[in-house]
Formats: structure tokens, sequence, C-alpha cells
């Protein structure tokens, strides 16, 4: 009998819910900016029809689903139904507060317009919005970043969002630990990720050791491209891991590596199943040998190189595939290349995605291939060479997918933008010629996303100073060729030397193009202004000329005053090194041919040429050669700063001081001479990990420098040759911020007017 009572409220409820109801009118309360009839639509409930409170959960859903509010209420009163609406209230403004490592824009942009002015708010859109800012600081370094939403009410039911941001300090790397790791130690494999250890001497490096989480996707396949590049085809990066430490500060990451067996290469096969093309054509660029370890990106390459040599004979649908069959007993790889065709297909569009810096036409303009063009796959992956080679973007990626017909291809490219490819550049100089000394410099390499560049220097030494600055444009009108202009001015103090101050101030427009994929033009004039002064030790005072009861011969009559030059210069060069910064493989040779006289009452004609072979003899040895000459021909006021001398500059001649070779006066002061050359034959190796980038280099000297219009009896001169022998140290990441260099030569074979020095150092921006 208890139960029975105790379900009767129940069911009584329940019959009240399901009954019907009427009302005469539909009432609504709350609105401010919303209009009824925008939502008069949403209720099912009708004026003098019976309802159920099925009609009311109905109305109630499809109010909250139109987004205009944050709560909603139904009310009968008498006859009337009372909609009581609490509407959401308008962002009127977003703001940041505290964020100083990320701006304002770039918050904006993680934003994406979601929330705004003139937005309604939305708890969930914040939330979301909080996840994706969060993830932005995480991107930087901030890890322990806190970002707390704060609503200010304004009048009107507006109100303001502002993220107040505690962004803390950059998590760093503490600790890199590898796992597994058998055939390379662990300062190998650190050498070559992008993360590194936080270190003292890192201190001009800092965002090297800040420990984000897209470095580690690029670490997994750095370390994966140096197993398989190294004999090691089946390694694997099985899992990684980064804990941050109980200080919250940094982060220990560990990457757990299954090597594999090592592989070696045994039989190289290229076959073509097109008839109009002979395999045998293309087996000369196969270089790759029998009993070599396994490397995957030399497989890559010599795929790449055949799909180029094939494409280059008019044969756009062809390609090249691979395939490497293992013998897991004998641990040996065969490499087969077979030239294939391809279904006949064109380039129906290309769309760029992840450029929001970078406008479009910038990289289109590199783009090997062009709407309506066919489907070739070494332009295609030309392109994508040609895009990284920008140094704009950390990684590029070209996909494709089924155009608008069967035989139409779209191509999609995808860009991850570099941070910033501005640079502040600040350090010290040191040479033996010009002491101590530093420098400032900013540089941006693509200016507003257009592809332009800006550069600008500050340097001072004991002996030298001066400014510079720089615009260039690498495709004007959107064509393969470049134009730009150098400005500058500098101050040369020799009082000590030969009791001289030289001021020199210049402006240099230039042009430069490519004219194959290998050869490059550059022409470029410079007017320049130079005022040389001799300084009277006696008075202290700096005269335009060498006064009368000075010795004063023509040869120092012609090395002061003020003089102008206007000089065109024309540079045709060719590269074909492996790579143009860190050469190990390959050659390149340059021709320079000047005039001045364009401009200016200075008047000559040189010409030189250069040439350096690269050749590696293992993997760490590498054997270069280099050789240069130059000839000046004289006709007027040239002086001792447009003819050659050789030494000092830790390049040539080591082991001389500088200004050290070639014609000098009988005071010993360097003259120059009107005709040079030089060969270097050097071995160098690696004495640090790549990242420090120190180099040792063991040399020897050949060269000379000599003739000239004076005669005999007022200057020194020879054109035998001199050898000098030595060691030294190439410091190309120094923390000083410019390449350092350490030579300690000795002179073989001299000349006794000849300047000797046994160490340079020299550094140069």
């Amino acid at each position: 009998m208890k139960k029975i009572v105790l379900l009767a409220p129940v069911i009584g409820l329940f019959c009240f819910k399901t009954s019907a109801d009427v009302v005469n009118k539909i009432e609504y309360e709350g609105l401010d900016r919303v209009e009824i009839a925008a939502i008069e639509d949403s209720i099912t409930i009708k004026p003098n029809r019976e309802y159920t409170q099925k009609d009311v959960d109905t109305s109630l859903k499809n109010l909250y689903q139109k987004g205009f509010f944050s709560h909603i209420k139904f009310a009968k009163r008498g006859s009337s139904l009372v909609v009581i609406c609490q509407e959401r209230p308008m962002v009127d403004k977003v703001a940041f507060e505290g964020n100083d490592a990320a701006s304002n824009d770039a918050l904006k942009n993680v934003i994406n317009g979601r929330i705004g002015e003139g937005r309604l708010f939305s708890l969930s859109v914040v939330k979301d919005i909080l996840s994706d800012l969060q993830l932005a600081y995480k991107t930087l370094g901030y890890y322990s970043a806190n970002i707390n939403p704060k609503i200010i009410r304004r009048t009107g039911n507006k109100i303001d969002l502002v993220f107040e941001i505690h962004e803390g300090n950059k998590t760093t790397v503490k600790k890199i630990l590898f796992i597994g790791n058998k055939n390379f130690s662990d300062d190998e494999l650190k050498d070559i990720l992008s993360t590194k250890e936080e270190k003292i001497w890192r201190f001009w490096d800092y965002e090297s050791h800040v420990f984000r989480e897209d470095k580690i996707d690029v670490d997994i396949e750095n370390l994966t491209t140096f197993y398989k590049n190294n004999g090691y085809p089946f390694f694997m990066v099985v899992s990684t891991s980064a804990e941050m430490d109980f200080d919250k500060k940094s982060h220990y990451c560990t990457f757990t590596l299954e090597e594999g067996d090592k592989y070696k290469i045994k039989g190289v096969s290229l076959h073509s199943t097109v008839d109009k093309i002979s395999a045998k054509d293309f087996e000369k660029f196969i270089e790759i040998k029998d009993g070599i370890l396994f490397n995957e990106g030399l497989i890559n390459s010599t795929r790449d190189k055949i799909r180029k040599e094939v494409s280059l004979q008019d044969n756009p649908f062809i390609d090249v595939d691979v395939k490497i069959d293992y013998d897991k007993v004998n641990k040996t790889a065969s490499v087969n290349y077979t030239i294939v065709k391809r279904p006949k297909a064109f380039i129906e569009r290309i769309e760029i995605v992840g450029n929001t810096r970078t406008l479009d036409r910038v990289i289109r303009r590199e783009f090997s291939v062009h709407e309506g063009d066919a489907f070739n796959a070494y332009k295609i992956q030309r392109t994508v060479e040609r895009l990284k080679g920008m140094g704009y973007f950390e990684d590029v990626q070209i996909s494709d997918k089924p155009g608008s017909t069967e035989d139409k291809r779209v191509l999609i490219v995808n860009v991850k933008e570099k941070e910033s490819t501005a640079q502040l550049r600040f350090g010290l100089n040191v040479s033996d010629s010009d002491g101590f000394g530093g420098f400032v410099g900013f540089v941006e390499n693509n200016l507003f996303g257009t592809g332009r560049s800006v550069s600008t220097d500050v340097f001072w030494m004991q002996k030298y100073y001066g400014c510079k600055a720089g615009i260039f444009e690498p495709r004007f009108m959107d064509k393969n060729f470049g134009v730009g202009v150098n400005v500058g001015a500098h101050r040369y103090d020799r009082k000590k030397v030969d009791q001289s101050i030289t001021k020199s101030a210049y402006i240099s427009p230039f042009f430069r193009y490519g004219i194959s994929e290998h050869i490059g033009h550059k022409v470029a004039y410079t007017l320049s202004h130079n005022d040389r002064s001799w300084w009277n030790k006696a008075d202290g005072k700096l005269y335009s000329s060498v006064p009368s009861n000075v010795v004063n011969t023509p040869l120092m009559r012609d090395e002061y005053g003020k003089f102008t030059c206007g000089e065109l210069t024309s540079v045709l060069f060719y590269n074909a090194t492996d790579n143009p910064y860190e050469p190990r493989d390959g050659y390149d040779i340059s021709m320079t041919n000047s005039y001045a006289g364009l401009g200016g009452g200075v008047r000559y004609f040189k010409n030189e040429l250069s040439s350096n072979y690269y050749y590696p003899l293992t993997q760490k040895l590498t054997f270069v050669t280099s050789g240069n000459i130059g000839y000046i021909k004289e006709i007027r006021n040239t002086r001792s700063c447009d003819r050659y001398a050789l030494g000092g500059d830790g390049i040539s001649m080591r082991g001389f001081d500088s200004y050290g070779v070639g014609t000098r006066d009988l005071k010993n002061n360097s003259v120059g001479g009107n005709k040079y050359w030089t060969l270097s034959f050097m071995v160098k190796a690696p004495l640090s990990t790549r990242e420090i980038g120190m180099n040792g280099v063991a040399f020897l000297d050949f060269g000379s420098a000599w003739g000239t219009r004076y005669s005999k009896e007022q200057v020194k001169d020879s054109s035998a040759m001199r050898i000098s022998a030595g060691v030294a140290i190439e410091w190309a990441r120094s923390p000083l911020g410019v390449p350092l260099s350490f030579v300690f030569g000795f002179p073989l074979k001299k000349k006794s007017f000849d300047m000797k020095q046994t160490f340079t150092l020299t550094g140069f921006m």
C-alpha cells in the first residue's frame, strides 16, 4: 500500500507533462538586438492550438541552436505563453595583456576571427581559443605559459574580452638521451639534431636549446635520414618522450632507436619499359658502385638525376621508378631503376597553403611548372628544391589530387614558414691589419613577404670604421632577374704604418640573373670617392699631398689626394658543387672583368679568374684546390689600393703579413703589383661537431704578385714564386658572431723585402 502512495505523485507529474494545453498568445521578453521574426519560426507552439511538453522541449532546442541566447525560459501567464530570453553579450573589444614573446597580430591570427568585435560571446569558442593559444606558446617554447580570459562588462549588454597572459620563461632542453644506439655515439647523433642541450657556450644561440615539440618531429626525420644514408635501411625511431623537469624550466628528451642491420650495395641496374627510350643512354648517370654502404640519399639523388636527363629530352610524361631488393641473409641490397611511362596528365590548378606572410606571387615565381603544363615529375621536384632554397620556409611539401577530368591534376603546395626571416647581427671583428672592433647589423630576407632583402651594418675597429646598407630584389618584375643597390662609407687610419688616413664613400647599383641551373652573371657599377691624406708626425696635421720638404717622388704623389672612380664590373660564375655553403664535392669557377673610367679620373682594366675544386677523401676529410690569377692594365691615376698584394687575409699566401707579398717602395710600404697568381692545396677535417663548425686545415700555398710602371730605382719588385705551408683552424660559427680563422703559416720560399707573419687571426662579417 505504501508503494502505491509513493508512486502516485510521479504518475500525476507524468500525466501533467504529457497533457495538452492551449495558449491564446505568445509574448517575448528580454529581446534587445534579436528581432522576433528571426526566432518565431523556431517555436513549434502556436496560438489557439494544443501543445505538449514535447513542443516545449523542441522549441527550446531550436532557440538554443540559433546561438543568440545564453538562457531561455518559458512561463505561462494567464492565457499567454511568455518566452523569457537572455541574449548572449556582444564582444566589443578583444585585447591581450602580458604578451611579449608573441605580438598582438600573431595572437589575433590564432583567434582567426572566431571571436571579436561585433561577434556574440561564446564560452565554448573561448575554450577552444585558449587551447590554441596555449599550443601557439608551446610552439614558441613557453610550456609554462598561463592564459586567463577576463570579461569586462559594458553597457548595452556588451563585453570586452581580455586575455591575461603570464608567459613565464622558455623551457629549455636539459638532457638528450638515446636508447638503442650501438653503432653511433650519443655525440654523433646529437650533432645532427635541431634540438640542442642547454650549454653555457651556446649563449649566443639561445633558441637552439629551447624545447619545441615540432623540432622533435624534425629530429625524427634527421635521425632516419642519417641512418639510412649510412648503411641502415631498416632503421626506425621506436618512440620519443619529453618529460619536464621538476623545476618546470627544462625537459629531458629521450629517443628510443632500433638501428637494424648494416647493408651494402650489391648490383645496380637500369631498365626501360618505354620503346623510344634506351636505358643504355642513361647508365652513365648512375653514380652508385658495388660494395658501398647503403645510402638512401644517393639512391634517390641518382633516380632524380636520371629523371632530370630523361625530362630534358622532351619526355614530360616519363618517370623513373626505383625498387630495392634486400638480401637479409648476406645483408646486401640491389637497386633497380626502371624508366616508365606515366598516363598523360596536365596541371589544372596550383593551390598554395600555409603562407601567412609570403605573398603568393613570390612563391609562384619559383615554380618550374604552371597551370596548363604537363605533369612533369622532375619539374615538380625542382620546384620543391627552389622553394626550399629561398630560405623562407622550414619545410615544403607538394602533393596532387584529381582535377575536374581524368587527365587533369591539382597541385597542392604546402609551405611551413620560418618564424622569422629577420636577423639582428652583432659581434666582434678582429684582424691583424685593422685590429679589434665590433659590428651591429640587421638583415631582413623577406621584407613584408615580397622576397626583397634589406641589410644595414655599422662596424668599428682600431684602424677602420664605417657603415653600409643595401637592398636587393631577387625577382625584378617577377622575372629571373635580380636588382639591388649597396651604399657605404668608411675611414681607414694607417698613421702608424705609412702616415696616411683614407676616407671613402661609394654607391653600387647592380643586377644579376641566372643563365642556367649552374651559371649566373652579375653586373655592377660602383661610383666611389676616396680622399687619402698624409699625416705629419711633427705637427700632427693632415695634408692632401706630401709636402715638398718631405721625399716627394712620383710614386708618393700618386698615392695622395682626392680621387673619384667609376667602375663597371662583370662577374660570370659557374657552380657545380654539392653544397654552395659548405661544399665537399664538385667545383666552381668565376671570371671577373672590370673597367674603371666611367666617371672620375681613375682608369684601368682589371681581369681575374678564380676556381675551387673539392674532393671528399673520406667521410670527413676533404681535399681542396684553389687557384687565382689576375691582371690590371693601368691607364691613369691608379694607386696601390687598385693593384694586387697578397698575404694577411688568412686565405692566400698564409705565413705572410698583410700586403706582405708584392711590389714595395724603398721604405718597404706596399705599392701593389699589376699581376698575381696563387695556387693552394688544402686538406680539411672537422675538429668539432657540425653545430660548432670548427675545421682543421693543412695547407701548402704558392703564389706571386709583381709588375709595376715605376722604375727599379723607386720600387722593389720580383715575379719569383713564393711558397708557404702551415695549419689553420677555421671556426665558422664562433661566439663572436663572425667566422674566425686562426692561421699558423711558415714561408718556405720568399724574397728579402717580403713581410712574413707566423700567426694570423682574422674575422670578417
